[in-house]
């Protein structure tokens, strides 16, 4: 269904079920607002929802060549750049912003007027009330676990920019300085990439996703196990096996 003021660029896929421009979910709106703006080469798959502004004057915009998988929502007034991935079951509450190369991985939850920044990754099951920086790993509630590594190397970015990176996630999240001093301190990194870094954070209305600390149900339940798990002998043989390298274990 595609219904209101609604623009779709060339080659763009449409599901079964999906309702493309209808009326924003707000109490006593009844009728599509505004307009609704979709680029070419996006694919939109089963059942995603993609709603109308809140005024006659605004947009829902999504850019080219971004791909919507099932059951996915983009609320009014959602401002969703290109090659944007937004996996199954995500739900973007209104006037999100989602920068270019942006992935955020299934059922995903994201509140209203949040912006996620360029090549930033969202894994699965997170809830994201303050903004990501643009290249940032946000994992649970609102916390940044690392680097998008994997984005970052696909992105066809050297790997001195990438080193640059890191050096700035250091600073931003491992030293402890406070936001006035960790700012400064990215300043003196000469790169271009550090510097989105910071003009993105600048410019957060919401604040910045905090960093990883492990609580002791973390410790204890995840990080504890795991590392147990690394420390068995079947684990060993597998990994010898795996690799054509088995050697005798000695009996426990």
């Amino acid at each position: 269904h595609i219904k209101g003021n609604t623009s779709m660029g060339e080659n763009t896929f449409v599901g079964t079920g999906a309702v493309i421009g209808e009326a924003p979910q707000m109490v006593g709106v009844l009728r599509p607002q505004g307009k609704v703006t979709i680029g070419k080469n996006n694919i939109i798959r089963e059942y995603v929802t993609i709603h109308s502004p809140t005024s006659s004057d605004k947009a829902t915009a999504i850019g080219n060549d971004n791909f919507l998988m099932a059951l996915s929502h983009i609320a009014h007034d959602c401002q969703i750049g290109n090659n944007v991935i937004i996996c199954n079951g995500v739900l973007l509450a209104g006037h999100v912003e989602v920068q270019d190369k942006a992935f955020i991985s299934g059922n995903v939850v994201i509140h209203q007027f949040v912006k996620i920044g360029r090549l930033a990754m969202i894994g699965g099951l997170s809830r994201v009330n303050q903004d990501v920086p643009p290249f940032m790993m946000v994992v649970g509630n609102s916390t940044v676990w690392g680097l998008n590594l994997v984005g970052l190397k696909r992105s066809g970015m050297s790997p001195q920019e990438r080193i640059q990176i890191k050096k700035a996630y250091n600073i931003l999240f491992r030293k402890n300085y406070p936001q006035d001093k960790a700012l400064d301190e990215l300043e003196k990194i000469d790169s271009k990439r550090v510097k989105e870094i910071k003009v993105f954070m600048l410019a957060s209305r919401r604040k910045i996703c905090g960093p990883k600390r492990s609580s002791l149900w973390e410790k204890l339940f995840l990080e504890y196990p795991y590392f147990l798990r690394t420390k068995i002998q079947t684990q060993v043989l597998f990994q010898q096996i795996r690799r054509g390298t088995k050697k005798k274990i000695p009996a426990a």
